[in-house]
């Protein structure tokens, strides 16, 4: 396949696991606004935004040359597993095969 390809791959799967952090962000707002005067309300606050701006850094950086290279990509989804929603770590896993691919040719 052509470098090119690999790059949109790695630009899609990077975009879509953006997107894809909306799906936690609405059940994280709807714990947040169910779970009434508890403590625990501020760490799904907490977790609220973290996770919107986990999605902003990754939509806004999608086309950076930074993430052609797979240390940084692998340290996005380990940010992902240990503190944001573990879901969208499954994505990015597809963008750092596709690194992977594209810095082995």
């Amino acid at each position: 396949m052509k470098k090119q390809d690999y790059r949109k791959k790695i630009t899609f799967w990077l975009r879509f696991s953006g997107w894809f952090c909306l799906l936690p962000a609405s059940n994280l707002l709807l714990f947040y606004q169910r779970i009434g005067q508890s403590p625990l309300r501020y760490l799904f606050l907490a977790e609220l935004v973290f996770t919107i701006l986990f999605a902003v850094y990754i939509l806004t950086t999608a086309l950076s040359e930074r993430w052609l290279k797979e240390k940084n990509i692998f340290i996005l989804i380990i940010i992902a597993l240990l503190f944001g929603p573990v879901i969208v770590a499954i994505p990015l896993g597809f963008a750092y095969h596709a690194c992977r691919k594209l810095n082995s040719e």
